[in-house]
């Protein structure tokens, strides 16, 4: 079994339904609402699990009725949740997913106890075969954890959104990184190789080299990967998306595992395709996020 290991975010979605993005001093009457568990560590975290791997979480929750909610969920999906603080004085993550027909979403967030994670709480960290990273907790505590698992030899995978939170020195801990095409334009702006932005080929081939791995996502488009030595991409089964919240979430997940299962790129690429495509289907980031029966049933019923 892969032993996987997440230092990330915890927010609890307010999500909305809506017909259309709503303008300066425009009222939307939402078609529907709900509540529903995310952040992108805790998507990744629930999706590991459900894929099959043995999960640790680590991060911070407020000590208030959503960060006792995220205990308890972490609990159910069978996650060791000892590593994730409750600190009082400062609340839960909360985000406002804002939901397109189309499936498409934007987010208004606030990071709460997100931000407060020391970095401290990063050290001992257990043994694993992969750690998932991202933008959403503090710097030094991600770069804290890349750098002890990517010493002992472990994969490291760092999703960097936001970007605007992710550091040089977070990267250099990574030995995978998986931005989407936003994310991989936005890391390539001052460097010397400019590819076509809208060429996700061309930005995996700039941003991968012999010690770091590249996949980007393109949404219903798939992805494109390069290791610095080899390229290519992959294309998820056709699916009806409803909501691509968490899909971006099921995908690292599922190539992390891959990947420390022993696939090649090729295969892992199109192990996570199909995982992100599942999730697409189904509303809110937890209830979507997919087992590995789910994912495996999609590339039976499209091969």
């Amino acid at each position: 079994m892969v032993r996987a290991l997440v230092v990330g975010s915890l927010v609890q979605d307010l999500a909305f339904q809506i017909p259309q993005r709503p303008g300066p001093g425009e009222v939307i009457i939402a078609d529907e609402f709900g509540t529903f568990r995310g952040g992108k560590g805790y998507n990744q975290a629930v999706a590991l699990a459900r894929l099959g791997a043995e999960v640790t979480m680590v991060g911070a929750v407020g000590h208030d009725p959503y960060g006792d909610g995220f205990l308890a969920a972490l609990e159910r999906e069978g996650i060791d949740a000892g590593r994730v603080v409750q600190l009082r004085g400062v609340s839960t993550a909360v985000a406002v997913p804002l939901i397109t027909p189309d499936g498409e979403v934007g987010f208004v967030q606030h990071p709460g106890a997100n931000r407060q994670l020391p970095p401290a709480h990063c050290a001992d960290l257990p043994d694993c075969d992969v750690l998932l990273l991202q933008g959403e907790v503090t710097p030094a505590a991600s770069e804290r954890a890349g750098g002890a698992i990517r010493r002992r030899g472990g994969i490291v995978v760092c999703n960097p959104a936001p970007i605007h939170d992710v550091t040089p020195a977070l990267l250099a801990t990574a030995s995978v990184i998986c931005p989407n095409e936003v994310e991989a334009a936005a890391l390539l702006a001052d460097g010397p190789a400019q590819p076509d932005r809208s060429d996700g080929a061309a930005m995996a081939r700039a941003l991968g080299t012999e010690e770091r791995s590249c996949v980007v996502t393109l949404g219903a488009a798939g992805a494109a990967w390069c290791d610095g030595t080899d390229c290519g991409s992959g294309r998820p089964p056709q699916v009806r998306a409803v909501d691509t919240t968490g899909a971006g979430d099921s995908f690292c997940a599922a190539l992390a595992v891959a990947l420390a299962e022993g696939a090649g790129y090729a295969e892992a690429v199109g192990f996570a395709c199909a995982a992100g495509a599942h999730a697409a289907t189904i509303r809110g980031a937890e209830p979507g996020l997919p087992t590995r029966a789910q994912v495996e049933a999609l590339l039976n019923h499209a091969a």
